[in-house]
């Protein structure tokens, strides 16, 4: 009989958490409500050991989001089962204090980049903003005099010792936390749908909605406005964020190198030439978003400043903003709300000191460790005065006391409290909300809830997202049904299109690298699995020979270096080393490859491929480098599967366009130059290959039944010749892969209609397709089985043309290399 999970005391549950919580709590006082009922009620009903079960649901879930994926990284976060449900009345009144706070600090940028009324009224000091880092001078008048500066603000939010929300920091980089609210709710949604459908609350769609609408110019240059989401790079912390963001709000993703500045605006570079750029939502750190005006050091946007301020570019939030980051105005956010908008403060910001000020200063040293210090001439490195050694200090009061117009302290808040489920029982956590505010001209729209984040220490929660955390879903009650996603149903006509959207050249470019990496894992993989079990069985010097060919194809087939030997240990070593962590041609090598390469396109692909990309990895990384050599085959047959899979899951799921058609040229131009590489290294560098080492070479290309329904059990070098290099039906063979390469680089976008006659990658297509069509098979080898110099030849000649053909693509597609166009006679 199946015993079932035990559903959990709610009672008990209370008590003991009542015990544990200290300071103001998030739901005691709420306990009794309806809402919480509802949500504690099914909680309490599942049993610990499904609610367990749920836990490791909804981690897994962020992992398949690709949230946190990342070789060189672990999960930083994770998704606690329970919800924060936030009172509507008490949200009603943050609503009202996040709109004023938008428009305050819009109206002060305004001012600072402007007429700086508020310096030569005294209202603000001028060495708060002219030794701030994030003042940029090259930002002044970038905007029309009545503009918004900020479209979209993030805020900082917790509770003071009197109980009350107050906003301790502002985010004017965007998105900054709000994919992570996303792939909250999405997963919440997914793993736990029952709870969901019974809380009916506000959803996130209007609010991105909203955006969507709000990114799109007032007078567009086309019909189908072109907008971005500019990010560093897929090494940038929060990267996948920004792709699930640029997903869900179907906008490019792009990087500085994809954008150029000509004719007074930014353009995106694309397989089909270049396009004109409407809007951008900058995630770029604002001294790196414009190397002519900015930092020069860094790759941003060249001219990016001078687009924005020729009125050529909608850009939210422009550079110039991170000034608000810095935290220089909290001291002031009351005045200033008197003064520009003539109106109470209504949601308070934290306590903080302008260190300039001698009676501020004063205050500071009194309660230095309460106290968090903002370097404004380094922003974004923040001390907790607290968590520092006693000689830190002592060093940072003399900092203070000898320069204190560079420093800022802010006051660190109690916060309040939230259950979250650890250890099959509820524990108290520390928590602060992260939400979003979007300018509109009616009234300002708020994200219903935001990125609540929990920790044990309230301190870690003030810093910034950088710390590991457990994140909660917010969730805020309705009366009426809502929009759970952008997709609706249309009532009106639609026109209906098959277009693919734009293509990127960078895109095109880490998809090509990423068929290829892919194929060469696959190859190495097969060298490895065909050559281990001959290599196990050698035991005498005469036999290191036979099997060196494949030895050498495995050790060199991802750039490394094979050293000749007679001894049978050495031939070992070398193969086993290919699966050391520190190899830099290794396997896990070649894994990093391909992952980098996928991560940086992670938009492109389904959420299945990146499962697949996930266990692929987690088998690399726990293979057994030493053990039998049947356990080491295993292992290896489980990495080809799950390869094979991610291949066949884009074939399956991926649209005929040029994205899969970049990474299906990389994929099988890869195959053709290592199936090469092999058969010149088994026929053509060591001649005479003995029959084992001839079985191997056809079990690695997965060709061997075909082979003996052919020949049987009689193994000759030139059927094997024959087979792997001429025969178009084969697909392990160059010629196949020929045939297809010439296939898909037809259909490659054109570069310039009126050039006539081929571009150079058909050229050299038709060029590689006729070499192996006009081959003479018997003038390669003889009866015997011994090669000719012509097979010799021709081998290199392939290689070499199939490198020109990478070559020739990177010039046309990927660096933008100027067409050579003909001479005209004047």
């Amino acid at each position: 009989m199946i015993q079932q999970d035990a559903p959990l005391s709610l009672d008990n549950l209370t008590q003991a958490y009542r015990r544990r919580a200290k300071g103001m709590d998030e739901w005691l006082p709420h306990a009794e409500d309806d809402s919480w009922s509802d949500v504690l009620g099914w909680f309490t009903d599942q049993g610990s050991d499904t609610l367990a079960g749920l836990t490791a649901d909804l981690q897994h879930q962020l992992r398949e989001h690709g949230a946190t994926f990342d070789p060189q990284r672990q999960q930083s976060r994770t998704v606690d089962l329970l919800p924060w449900l936030i009172d509507p009345a008490e949200w009603q009144h943050l609503e009202a204090g996040l709109g004023q706070r938008r428009r305050l600090l819009s109206a002060v940028l305004r001012d600072i980049y402007g007429p700086q009324e508020l310096l030569k009224q005294g209202i603000l000091p001028p060495e708060l903003i002219f030794r701030n880092a994030n003042y940029l001078l090259p930002c002044h008048h970038l905007l029309p005099e009545e503009s918004e500066w900020l479209l979209l603000l993030g805020c900082d939010i917790g509770r003071d010792s009197a109980g009350r929300f107050c906003a301790y920091g502002d985010c004017t980089l965007a998105p900054g936390g709000m994919g992570y609210v996303l792939e909250n709710r999405v997963a919440i949604n997914q793993v736990i749908p029952e709870l969901s459908r019974r809380f009916q609350k506000r959803q996130l769609a209007t609010f991105f909605k909203h955006l969507q609408k709000a990114l799109v110019p007032q007078m567009p240059y086309s019909s189908e406005p072109l907008i971005g989401l500019m990010t560093r790079n897929y090494r940038d912390r929060q990267y996948f964020e920004h792709a699930f963001l640029a997903n869900y709000l179907d906008i490019a993703l792009v990087h500085g190198a994809d954008l150029m500045y000509k004719e007074g605006r930014l353009w995106l570079k694309t397989l089909s030439g270049l396009q004109p750029l409407d809007a951008l939502m900058r995630y770029m750190p604002d001294a790196l978003s414009d190397p002519l005006e900015l930092d020069a050091s860094v790759a941003g946007s060249p001219g990016l400043l001078q687009c924005i301020r020729q009125g050529n570019l909608l850009c939210c939030n422009p550079p110039g903003v991170a000034f608000i980051d810095s935290g220089a105005l909290l001291p002031y956010m009351d005045i200033l709300c008197e003064h520009l908008l003539e109106e109470e403060l209504l949601l308070p910001s934290a306590p903080a000191f302008w260190c300039g000020e001698e009676k501020h200063l004063a205050r500071v040293l009194k309660k230095l460790d309460e106290m968090i210090i903002h370097d404004l001439e380094r922003p974004g490195e923040l001390i907790a005065v607290a968590q520092i050694s006693r000689s830190e200090r002592d060093a940072l009061v003399e900092r203070l006391n000898a320069d204190p117009q560079r420093y800022l302290a802010r006051q660190i808040l109690p916060l309040s409290t939230l259950p979250v489920w650890q250890q099959n029982e509820l524990q108290s956590r520390s928590v602060v909300l992260r939400t979003f505010v979007l300018s509109q001209e009616q009234k300002d729209v708020v994200m219903p809830g935001g990125l609540a984040r929990c920790h044990d220490q309230p301190v870690q929660l003030q810093l910034g997202l950088e710390a590991n955390f457990m994140a909660k879903d917010v969730w805020l009650q309705s009366q009426t049904d809502q929009h759970i996603s952008l997709l609706h149903s249309a009532l009106t006509s639609v026109r209906l299109s098959r277009k693919a959207g734009l293509l990127p050249s960078r895109v095109a470019d880490h998809l090509f690298w990423m068929g290829r990496y892919s194929e060469r894992l696959n190859l190495a993989c097969r060298a490895l699995r065909a050559a281990l079990p001959l290599v196990s069985t050698v035991v005498k010097e005469e036999q290191v020979a036979t099997l060196t060919p494949m030895v050498e194809f495995a050790c060199t087939i991802n750039g490394g270096t094979f050293t000749t030997t007679d001894s049978p240990d050495e031939l070992t070593a070398q193969l086993s080393s290919l699966f050391a962590r520190d190899r830099l041609d290794g396997l896990l090598a070649v894994m990093q490859s391909l992952i980098m390469n996928a991560q940086s396109v992670r938009e492109f692909f389904s959420e299945d491929t990146w499962h697949v990309l996930e266990r692929l990895q987690h088998a690399l990384n726990n293979f057994p480098a030493q053990g039998s050599t049947s356990r080491m085959v295993r292992a290896l047959d489980d990495v080809i599967l799950l390869q094979s899979a991610i291949y066949g899951l884009n074939n399956e799921t991926m649209s005929r366009t040029q994205t899969l058609r970049f990474m299906d040229i990389g994929q099988h131009l890869e195959r053709a130059m290592q199936t090469t590489a092999m058969l010149e290294n088994v026929f053509v560098k060591y001649p005479t290959p003995p029959a084992s080492l001839m079985e191997a070479v056809l079990r690695m290309a997965d060709t061997l039944m075909t082979y003996r329904r052919r020949y049987r059990t009689e193994l000759h070098p030139i059927a094997i010749i024959d087979l792997l290099l001429l025969d178009e039906g084969t697909p392990r063979s160059v010629g196949y892969q020929c045939i297809r390469l010439k296939r898909q680089v037809n259909h490659l976008p054109d570069r310039d209609s009126t050039l006539p006659g081929l571009n150079a990658e058909q050229r050299l297509m038709v060029e590689l397709v006729a070499l192996l069509q006009l081959v003479d098979l018997d003038a390669l080898m003889s009866e015997a089985g011994k090669p000719s110099e012509q097979l010799g030849d021709l081998l290199g000649r392939i290689q070499t043309l199939l490198s020109q053909l990478s070559d020739a693509i990177t010039l046309a597609y990927f660096n933008h290399a100027d067409i050579p166009k003909p001479i005209v006679r004047i």
